[in-house]
């Protein structure tokens, strides 16, 4: 085993001093999440990002004259975050009964959130079809909200910050060379296969 307080995997296996360990079935559920929620999520908007400037080369342009800016890079995140949420369906249940939209739930009623459909939403966010890395506000929704907010938020957008302006400054003349084959998930949003040439 590695150091529990260096290795987020022997931590869980160990477990906290005064707690019951965690079942074999907890801990598979564990790494599961650990993979989709911190790992696939981020490679697929780092993916989507690249995908998306390549398809609006006025807003690449305009990102890479802006490599070294961090605020530009802050803002172009957000935006390919609405843009091309990784994770496009969120599921809830209710607590109580609630009035949504007109609709009067019941408690415990099972509800799926469309995120992709509310960050493309034209009443909250103008030309909504349109990628604009500069766009403000952007009031997204693709890391959820309130208690439901993704624990990972700012480790995932300091990833795509770094990822992004390094490959942007190394790898400006990034071309598609191939149609990209999507993931076929209807959870996630990603690509199985985005193949570029990247003449520096």
């Amino acid at each position: 085993m590695r150091d529990p307080d260096t290795d987020v995997l022997t931590r869980l296996i160990v477990g906290e001093e005064g707690s019951l360990p965690l079942t074999e079935n907890q801990l598979l559920h564990q790494c599961i999440f650990l993979l989709n929620a911190g790992h696939e999520t981020t490679t697929n908007l780092i993916g989507s990002a690249l995908y998306a400037l390549s398809k609006w080369p006025d807003q690449k342009e305009r990102l890479i004259a802006r490599t070294g800016d961090t605020e530009a890079m802050k803002s172009a995140v957000e935006e390919f975050l609405r843009y091309e949420s990784s994770v496009q369906l969120g599921n809830r249940i209710t607590t109580a009964e609630v009035d949504v939209g007109g609709f009067r739930l019941a408690p415990d009623s099972r509800i799926t959130i469309g995120i992709g459909a509310a960050n493309r939403d034209p009443a909250q966010f103008p030309e909504p079809d349109r990628l604009d890395v500069a766009r403000e506000p952007n009031r997204h929704l693709a890391f959820a909200f309130g208690i439901h907010t993704c624990a990972g938020i700012n480790l995932a957008r300091l990833e795509a910050r770094v990822a992004l302006s390094r490959f942007l400054r190394r790898f400006p003349r990034y071309a598609l060379t191939a149609d990209p084959v999507r993931d076929g998930r209807a959870r996630f949003r990603g690509f199985l296969h985005l193949s570029a040439s990247v003449a520096a």
